[in-house]
């Protein structure tokens, strides 16, 4: 395997969506307060990530006759690594990932490979169904937090905080699923995919992208308001969050276009890290 492949398979993990999985698993410990042990604290995380790229590296695999409509630059479409080499190093990676779920305990293990399970099926038939994929995706999206709960158990009123989190990621998520459609709408329309923006049209799948994103970065600070988190949270929140995507919300209800989703759809990542950082300084 040659450093083109290997960089390819690199692009293919996805390293930021498996960053912010891993520290989403490291933020749900410290805001749980449960009580993780050594091992618990290496391989929580780290199943997590193997996990993540899995879906990821599966997701390319099956998307490949779509991806070279919409995204012929990408590691396969683009024969930058064979689909031989995907499918083995996807298949390690799963190994890997449910082993170290393993050295978490049983009900880690079951919830990665559930996990690994929902996303496999999301990426084959899921996704063909309009909301109901996007819906699949933004609640994997959130588990993390919830993930870590399970693996340490949280002291008490630590389950508050993890819930708040893992639905504040589903909706983020969720929003960015449907942009990523907009995205995408003619690769799926030749596939047959039965998409949203497919459903709606592009424009108004857009305008209700927009609305789900005002939406999520309001209930977003409702958390601060209600003294759930300190104050650090509430104002972070406002400026960090719900400033920014009443932009978004101007910017993709007056132009519903294609490249104005990409570019929201890849801040919507940038929104989430900073929910991860206000999370954790929230219940300081």
């Amino acid at each position: 395997m040659n450093t083109t492949s290997v960089q390819a398979l690199f692009q293919m993990a996805r390293p930021v969506n498996v960053c912010i999985a891993t520290a989403a698993v490291l933020v749900g410990y410290a805001i749980g307060g449960g009580d993780a042990s050594v091992m618990q604290v290496i391989f929580g995380p780290l199943s997590a990530m193997l996990i993540t790229a899995f879906a990821n590296f599966d997701n390319d695999l099956a998307d490949l006759a779509i991806d070279r409509v919409n995204r012929p630059t990408r590691p396969l479409p683009s024969a930058r690594v064979s689909i031989r080499i995907a499918f083995v190093v996807s298949l390690i990676v799963l190994m890997l990932g449910l082993l170290s779920a393993q050295l978490c305990g049983r009900a880690a293990l079951v919830v990665s490979g559930a996990a690994a399970v929902w996303l496999a099926v999301y990426n084959r038939w899921g996704k063909r169904l309009p909301l109901v994929g996007n819906l699949m995706v933004a609640l994997a999206g959130g588990l993390p937090l919830v993930y870590a709960g399970i693996i340490a158990s949280p002291a008490s009123g630590g389950w508050r905080p993890l819930w708040v989190g893992f639905a504040l990621a589903a909706g983020f998520h969720f929003v960015r699923e449907i942009l990523k459609d907009v995205q995408d709408i003619e690769g799926d329309a030749r596939a047959g995919l039965i998409t949203l923006p497919l459903v709606l049209g592009k424009r108004w799948a857009t305008r209700l992208a927009a609305g789900l994103l005002l939406l999520v970065s309001i209930l977003s600070i409702m958390p601060g308001i209600l003294q759930w988190f300190n104050q650090i949270y509430l104002y972070g929140s406002l400026v960090l969050i719900l400033f920014p995507s009443s932009y978004g919300f101007l910017r993709l209800w007056a132009n519903p276009v294609s490249a104005e989703a990409a570019r929201w759809a890849s801040l919507t990542k940038l929104m989430m890290a900073c929910g991860l950082i206000l999370l954790l300084a929230g219940t300081r």
